[in-house]
């Protein structure tokens, strides 16, 4: 439903205009297409947090050096199933969908990869490796940490003051019905995208998310920003010390195996991307005959007072993905004005940016 808060913006015209937003900031086109096309599909899905909101940040973070269009990769060490891969400080999309590419290249001749990246800048929404690899018909698991810095604002489990990121991990696994089953998550309570948008929106955020900088519990999005800095909790609430532990896993998966390790300050992410060939196991066949077995189990029970039905991971994305398609992406004025603002401030015209305002 549409509010006065809120634009609604077309998203085959969003991605032209944030596609032209990254060419006119030093970006080849081919990698602009793909940023654009990862933000604003992440807007469609509900990953607002990891949308265009992002496009300031990326446009910043160009301006001082830290993400090179265009910039070269290339794989530092591999075997024939694994690979570490050099992303050369270029988009963080762009390095990850590479990876994808020679995951699913090594898992096509030896039945399963591993790889990992180094030098890689923000991936956004992890989702969408995982989700490209299932459309090829492999099974996918990723995990994404971030190195210390600006980064290191989740607690780990006892402690006062952040050793962490957010540390998402994925998974996606073809599907009989057609979109993947397809899973997302921060292993802390919430990423700081969806807090930077609380405080956009002039929200409160929901209590057990963050600590204030005297570790007291706070619903005020301000409180975590400071400064001084608060602290996100890891997920789990009373049993966070099991979110703590995934989060330390991805640590050790995404920083560690790059032979990068997890206490040096530099900026982006590191991610770690396992692809599995079902055919190793069983035929395609098979897999799907099980997987649909599955389904239909899982969602046979009766759904619990106030849910209409069993949903499995990855189904009310693709649902709203479909929602937003057809009646355009809900965008709060304020990240539209930064994101208009960012616009000029590479040279696009304004009138451009205008148009696109105006497809609320």
């Amino acid at each position: 439903m549409r509010t006065t808060s809120e634009l609604r913006l077309d998203a085959d015209s969003l991605k032209s205009f944030v596609e032209a937003v990254f060419v006119h900031s030093g970006a080849p086109p081919d990698e602009a297409r793909i940023v654009s096309d990862h933000l604003v599909t992440a807007n469609l899905m509900g990953y607002d947090s990891h949308g265009i909101i992002r496009v300031c940040q990326y446009l910043e973070d160009v301006r001082k050096g830290i993400i090179v269009p265009g910039a070269a990769m290339r794989i530092d060490s591999e075997t024939d199933n694994s690979a570490i891969l050099d992303c050369g400080w270029n988009f963080g999309q762009v390095g990850a969908m590479r990876a994808v590419q020679c995951a699913i290249a090594k898992a096509q001749s030896h039945h399963m990869a591993t790889v990992v990246t180094k030098r890689c800048n923000h991936l956004g929404r992890l989702g969408t490796f995982t989700q490209a690899v299932a459309e090829k018909g492999f099974i996918a698991i990723a995990a994404c940490n971030s190195p210390p810095g600006d980064g290191r604002f989740v607690l780990p489990w006892g402690g006062r003051d952040g050793r962490l990121s957010t540390n998402p991990m994925s998974f996606a696994i073809p599907s009989d019905d057609g979109n993947p089953i397809l899973s997302d998550f921060s292993t802390s309570q919430v990423p700081e995208g969806k807090i930077r948008l609380y405080k956009n929106q002039k929200k409160k955020l929901p209590v057990g998310w963050i600590v204030d900088a005297d570790g007291n519990p706070s619903t005020n999005p301000q409180d975590f920003y400071g400064p001084p800095r608060g602290a996100i909790l890891p997920f789990g609430g009373d049993l966070g010390h099991r979110g703590y532990a995934l989060s330390l896993l991805v640590e050790i998966l995404a920083g560690v195996l790059a032979g990068v390790g997890s206490t040096k300050q530099q900026p982006g992410n590191g991610l770690c991307l396992i692809v599995l060939d079902i055919s190793a196991f069983l035929s395609h066949r098979e897999f799907n005959v099980l997987i649909g077995e599955l389904r239909r189990y899982i969602k046979s029970s009766p759904p619990a007072p106030n849910h209409r039905e069993v949903l499995l991971p990855g189904e009310p994305d693709f649902r709203l993905m479909a929602e937003r398609s057809a009646h355009g992406i809900p965008v709060d004025h304020q990240t539209w004005e930064q994101i208009c603002d960012s616009a000029r401030s590479v040279g696009l015209d304004a009138t451009e940016v205008s148009k696109m305002s105006q497809l609320s």
